[in-house]
């Protein structure tokens, strides 16, 4: 016996649309977005030379008047990493940016990280400006100072400071 022609091209069709309405019925529902916490660390990673990476992790937001405090992981590829050798504060504003605070030896933790090792720092930076003023609230730049192999980098973050 013979079948009427549209009835054998539209046999693969229904098949097709059963097994999608199935898979479809069968999947799971969209997770729910999940929020982010707002008072989490901050962790910005930057690729260096040689296949080394130095990560930065700050606080979301810093008091006015009160320290700042954040670390420094330096994985060393196949270069050294030695830093932070110096470092800067920077405020933006209508007339440009401008350094705020200069960050000496004295201030920074630098480590000299060889070949295939890793290291941290604590960078501490007391919230004040050159002539001692505490800062502030803002967003500033920071900016560090690194030699990587013996070539320099200057990677930072932003850090944001507020009213307590």
């Amino acid at each position: 016996m013979r079948k009427p022609a549209g009835r054998v091209a539209c046999q693969p069709l229904a098949a097709l649309i059963l097994v999608l309405t199935t898979m479809c019925a069968c999947q799971p529902a969209a997770a729910p977005s999940s929020s982010v916490d707002p008072n989490a660390d901050v962790v910005v990673p930057y690729r260096v030379d040689g296949g080394g990476t130095i990560r930065f992790t700050v606080r979301p937001r810093y008091p006015t008047g009160g320290p700042v405090t954040l670390m420094l992981d330096i994985a060393a590829g196949s270069q050294r990493i030695r830093g932070p050798l110096s470092g800067r504060v920077l405020a933006s504003g209508l007339e440009g940016e401008k350094v705020v605070r200069m960050l000496g030896p004295n201030t920074l933790d630098a480590v000299d990280v060889a070949p295939n090792t890793q290291a941290r720092a604590t960078i501490t930076w007391d919230g004040h400006d050159d002539a001692g003023s505490a800062l502030g609230p803002d967003t500033y730049s920071l900016a560090l100072d690194f030699v990587v192999a013996e070539r320099p980098v200057r990677i930072g973050s932003v850090i944001q400071i507020v009213a307590p």
